[in-house]
């Protein structure tokens, strides 16, 4: 069976402009950098479903050349309007995980405009912000 679709289109309307979604640019400052071993591994969560399984939305490394003093300033471009939140592990030897001593973590870690200092995981809620505009987000490495 075969469908003809017909759609006529009138000269004399108006093209309609599709006007493109805006996007917004978020600055993100990590201060307390231990050293220049390794990169920043960063990892962005839409809701705690995905936080508490470790399936994040998007993640990026930063490298650590970008490090002044003790501090780095990344951009990230294109987010669209909603609920974000942002976990980065100081992966200092390169292996994408986060390493332990005895118990404790022997790398630091850190979360959007949160600075974690209870012995158990976070929820998002601690760390989630909405983003309406171009935003910074202060992410302060924890070091045990």
């Amino acid at each position: 069976m075969i469908f003809w679709i017909s759609t006529s289109f009138n000269k004399s309307t108006p093209a309609v402009r599709m006007s493109k979604a805006a996007t917004y640019t978020l600055t993100i400052k990590i201060p307390n950098v231990r050293n220049n071993k390794g990169r920043i591994q960063l990892q962005i969560y839409l809701d705690q479903k995905t936080f508490a399984a470790e399936s994040p939305w998007k993640s990026t490394y930063i490298s650590k050349k970008k490090l002044s003093g003790n501090t780095i300033i990344h951009r990230i471009s294109g987010f669209k309007p909603g609920v974000y939140g942002l976990a980065l592990l100081d992966d200092e030897n390169s292996n994408t995980e986060m390493d332990y001593g005895l118990m404790l973590p022997k790398e630091g870690f850190g979360f959007s405009d949160y600075y974690h200092t209870s012995w158990s995981k976070p929820t998002f809620s601690d760390f989630k912000f909405t983003l309406s505009g171009d935003k910074t987000v202060v992410m302060k490495i924890r070091y045990m």
